[in-house]
């Protein structure tokens, strides 16, 4: 009986060590935001606007709204963490103090231009 349970121990020892010894999941790689969208960006006509932070944190000026976002090569995406407002993706362009943000909504594509604050 002595040697059973030794044996069991042993077994369940070698199992935990091997289960311990797993793949090692891959770190996914982090691309940082565009820096030359950082700041704040307002447009005058209906007073709104969008300030982007180097976190990833930013705030819709016209709905008073939290958010995070992605811009990378040309694509943003916003997310807003309150989950109020429907998630909004666009292309941009950024020359020197005007952003233009470009979108499709419903077949048709919307232009927004903000000016650096």
């Amino acid at each position: 009986m002595k040697k059973i349970l030794i044996s069991l121990l042993c077994v369940l020892l070698c199992t935990t060590c091997l289960l311990a010894c797993g793949k090692k999941e891959k770190e996914e790689e982090t691309i940082p935001n565009d820096e030359a969208i950082y700041g704040t960006w307002t447009e005058s006509i209906w007073d709104s606007g969008y300030t982007f932070r180097e976190d990833g944190s930013g705030l819709d000026i016209f709905w008073d709204q939290p958010f995070t976002y992605t811009a990378i090569e040309g694509d943003l995406v916003i997310t807003y963490t309150e989950g109020l407002y429907q998630d909004k993706q666009f292309t941009y362009s950024v020359e020197e103090n005007t952003l233009t943000l470009t979108r499709n909504t419903d077949g048709e594509m919307e232009s927004f231009t903000y000016t650096r604050s």
